[in-house]
C-alpha cells in the first residue's frame, strides 16, 4: 500500500463517514463555499479514499514517513475522531520535515495560520507546536 498521491498537504480522515453533521461542518469551517476575499485558507487536498479507516493518527504519520510523503509535503492533517467530538474540531497536524512526527492540534479555524506560515517556510513548525503545549487543552488557537 502506498500513501495517496495529493497536489496539496493531504487530510486524511480515519474516522467513519457518516455522510453529515460534524465533518460537514468542519469542512464549512475550513473549506467555505463561498469565503471572502479577506479570508485566509487553508490549502490541503482530502485523501477521500478508506484506506486510513480505524487508525490512529500516530499510525498513519508512521506511514506517511515511511512512505516518503516528506518529499512532497511539509506538513500532513488528520481527522480522528476526537476532531469531530470535540470543541472547536481540533484537527491533529503532523510535522514531517523539521521534525518529523512531531504532532499538534489545532482549532479548525486556525488550521489556515499553520498551513499557511510552514508551507512558506514563513515560520517553523514548532513555533506553533511548542505554542500549544502552553495551552491547557493542548490545542493552537491562535497566538493571540
Amino acid at each position: 500500500m502506498e500513501f495517496p498521491v495529493t497536489f496539496l498537504p493531504p487530510l486524511v480522515r480515519t474516522c467513519a463517514d457518516s455522510g453529515e453533521g460534524p465533518w460537514n461542518e468542519l469542512l464549512g469551517i475550513i473549506a467555505p463555499d463561498d469565503p471572502d476575499e479577506e479570508t485566509f485558507l487553508a490549502a490541503f487536498d482530502v485523501v477521500t479514499e478508506d484506506l486510513f479507516s480505524g487508525w490512529t493518527a500516530d499510525r498513519v504519520v508512521v506511514f506517511a514517513l515511511d512512505d516518503g510523503l516528506a518529499a512532497h509535503h511539509p506538513l500532513l492533517f488528520v481527522v480522528d475522531e476526537r476532531t469531530l467530538l470535540d470543541d472547536g474540531f481540533p484537527i491533529v497536524a503532523a510535522d514531517l520535515r523539521q521534525d518529523p512526527g512531531r504532532t499538534l492540534r489545532i482549532a479548525a479555524a486556525d488550521l489556515w495560520s499553520v498551513e499557511n506560515n510552514v508551507s512558506t517556510a514563513n515560520m517553523e513548525f514548532a513555533d506553533f507546536a511548542d505554542h500549544a503545549q502552553l495551552q491547557p487543552d493542548r490545542v493552537f488557537r491562535g497566538f493571540c
